[in-house]
């Protein structure tokens, strides 16, 4: 193995690891994690998932959605509310939307690298997708498994159709998510490739 392969492995695996302690501090830390509004609070967290699979790949981006999510399970399981307990404790919900997003939004990214696609309209695409297909991830996730569970938490009658409920909650609180993270990802990822390859 030539000492510039080790090189570059090991610069690779610092930075995995610097991200992954960035999503750590994201999950963990009020406020670094999510935008607090007036009427709705937006997660970003998801915004440092997309950056990492655009910058580093499919491979790094499926391991720091793992970290994201198994942070988000540990974090449920010290210190959430109940809804994030009923919600977050269930790996089918907390790890494996965290981890299926990147590998989607890496997938379409190679395509679009091969296409010629510019980073700047990559980025943009693929971080309003990330954002919507995390939200629409997570929440089927909550319809296939915890529906009941979750409907009661929300005082709504175990008869209410879960999709819709599911579904005014990706129009209320998805779609801003998406267009945040449209117009933070492009920013983000232009300014660490820069620092990246330097």
């Amino acid at each position: 193995m030539s000492s510039s392969y080790s090189n570059k492995r090991t610069r690779e695996n610092v930075l995995i690891a610097i991200f992954a302690a960035i999503i750590i501090l994201q999950t963990w830390v009020p406020f670094l994690g999510y935008i607090a509004l007036p009427t709705l609070s937006l997660t970003i967290i998801h915004i440092t998932v997309i950056v990492v699979t655009l910058l580093k790949g499919t491979k790094a981006g499926v391991i720091i959605g793992a970290v994201w999510g198994i942070n988000s399970l540990l974090r449920a399981v010290f210190i959430g509310n109940p809804i994030e307990r009923m919600i977050f404790m269930n790996p089918l919900i907390s790890i494996l939307p965290r981890m299926l997003m990147p590998l989607v939004i890496g997938l379409l990214s190679n395509w679009m690298l091969k296409n010629k696609v510019s980073t700047k309209v990559r980025a943009s695409i693929l971080g309003f997708l990330g954002s919507l297909l995390n939200t629409v991830f997570v929440l089927g996730m909550i319809g296939l498994f915890s529906a009941d569970q979750y409907l009661e938490l929300l005082g709504r009658s175990s008869g209410s159709n879960i999709w819709i409920v599911l579904m005014s909650i990706v129009t209320l609180n998805g779609i801003p998510e998406a267009i945040v993270s449209t117009i933070l990802t492009p920013i983000l990822t232009l300014t660490l490739d820069k620092i990246v390859k330097r």
